[in-house]
């Protein structure tokens, strides 16, 4: 589907997060936030955006684009396992605006963090969203089969 998609509408691609991506990617992630109704203080935010280009840390980031035009998302790091020799590739944030959902931009995303995993040797990559998410998990039932898993949390 992905390449299906590329085919369809040459412009989009999917690519690494440069540091000139800043200005776009905020209202998108102040957009993601909102959605899971929470907020971040800004120092928290700019924490985040400044691991994309640390080598030392875990996080990853791509978006996808369409002529300069930053549709989405996905933020990801590599999570060390006592299950796996490299580790699980956790993708913890995807996210699309709502023009570019339905159309492959969110499949798109998830096929190339996955061949980042394949890439990196990752034993399996995983994500997570809340129960309700409909329309997300329309799209990542027709990816995979969820796992039956229940996760709990404590808030710190």
């Amino acid at each position: 589907m992905h390449e299906s998609y590329l085919r369809k509408s040459h412009h989009v691609k999917i690519r690494n997060i440069e540091k000139l991506d800043r200005q776009q990617w905020d209202p998108l992630w102040q957009a993601y936030l909102v959605f899971y109704e929470t907020s971040l203080p800004d120092q928290t935010t700019d924490l985040t955006w400044n691991r994309f280009f640390d080598s030392s840390h875990v996080f990853t980031g791509f978006v996808a684009e369409e002529d300069g035009k930053i549709l989405g998302f996905a933020h990801a790091m590599l999570r060390q396992s006592t299950w796996e020799e490299v580790g699980e590739l956790y993708l913890e944030d995807l996210y699309t605006l709502p023009e570019a959902r339905g159309k492959g931009v969110g499949r798109a995303l998830i096929d190339h963090v996955k061949e980042e995993a394949i890439a990196m040797g990752a034993g399996c990559m995983y994500w997570q969203t809340k129960a309700g998410n409909e329309t997300a998990r329309y799209l990542y039932d027709s990816i995979t089969k969820n796992n039956d898993y229940v996760q709990y949390m404590i808030k710190l």
